[in-house]
């Protein structure tokens, strides 16, 4: 369906993508996270026919059909769709999402009354209330607003779909509906969507995940398999610590099977350690040993968000080691 190899971008001396590879199947849910300057956009850009061929390297093939040769980009637009930012960039506010839905056909040449029939069964699959259909979209709801312009997105039914920032806008108790909305999407429709995001809980619904940082691909796996590859598969212990502060987690961190430790709140932290299940009452009778007040103790597996902070602080590291080095 996508297939990306030794993908590199530059504008003039600006190495911006660097050796990307990955290969996605029809139906896949893949989520591109990473913070801003990642190189998120810009491998969209490429996948979406919009950065000329003179600035990037590789093998690109999007439905089969590579955007390095122009004569491909009216197919390639075809079969892809995309569902932006902001809702006013693909909607218009003072027309019904009836008329949206005719504005949009006309502007690719579709049949109306097809695409009104297509629109009307997406409406009812995302729960778009049928007394809106044809009332002006400035008077719905933030949510129904993202909604429809998911809807708009897939009129022309194509074979992928991308959404940048799906989540942005929305209340913070609508985003897992948003979410569960596009899965519900994914699962009727077969189609495969790429999520462009920072907001870390949309791998929740990713079948994969790429993280992105300056340029290069770190990861390109199941989130699952991803928190699997921390230290005991990626067990956590949870601890609420009494006056916790710097020094005392730098005596924590002197537990010598602690892998990694991170701050998550103000008096609290989570320990990721090899050999969980035996290591743990140690590390408390240690913790105890030297007169660090355990206020509670729990045991999880690591979110993605743990596992995207992990890894991400874990290049930062090698970075600074090599530049320390260089520095030598």
């Amino acid at each position: 369906m996508v297939n990306v190899e030794n993908l590199n971008v530059k504008f003039g001396e600006n190495h911006v993508i660097h050796d990307v590879n990955f290969i996605v199947n029809q139906g896949e849910i893949i989520g591109l996270f990473g913070i801003s300057g990642a190189g998120k956009t810009t491998i969209v850009r490429v996948l979406t026919c919009q950065i000329e061929k003179k600035h990037w390297t590789g093998n690109v093939k999007v439905t089969d059909l590579s955007p390095a040769k122009k004569t491909n980009h009216s197919l390639i637009l075809t079969n892809i769709g995309y569902v932006p930012q902001l809702e006013l960039l693909n909607l218009y506010f003072d027309l019904s999402p009836i008329d949206n839905v005719e504005v949009f056909t006309s502007t690719y040449g579709k049949n109306k009354k097809e695409a009104i029939k297509i629109a009307k069964s997406l409406f009812k699959i995302l729960d778009l209330p049928e007394d809106t259909w044809n009332k002006r979209v400035k008077h719905m709801s933030g949510g129904e607003k993202k909604r429809l312009s998911m809807a708009i997105g897939l009129i022309h039914r194509p074979s992928v779909l991308f959404l940048d920032e799906p989540t942005t806008g929305v209340d913070a108790s609508k985003r897992y509906d948003i979410l569960t909305y596009l899965k519900k999407l994914n699962q009727t429709l077969n189609t495969t969507m790429f999520i462009i995001t920072h907001d870390l809980e949309s791998a929740l619904i990713c079948d994969k995940a790429a993280i992105l940082r300056e340029g290069k691909l770190l990861e390109f796996d199941t989130p699952q398999k991803l928190i699997s590859s921390l230290p005991s598969k990626g067990l956590v212990a949870r601890f609420t610590v009494e006056h916790l502060n710097e020094k005392l987690i730098d005596y924590i961190k002197k537990f010598s099977a602690i892998k990694t430790l991170l701050r998550v709140g103000n008096e609290e932290i989570e320990v990721l350690m090899d050999d969980f299940e035996e290591n743990l009452p140690k590390l408390i009778q240690y913790m105890i040993d030297n007169n660090i007040k355990i206020n509670s103790m729990s045991k999880d597996f690591a979110s993605f968000r743990r596992y995207f902070q992990i890894r991400i602080q874990e290049e930062e590291e090698k970075e600074k080691k090599f530049k320390d080095s260089e520095g030598d």
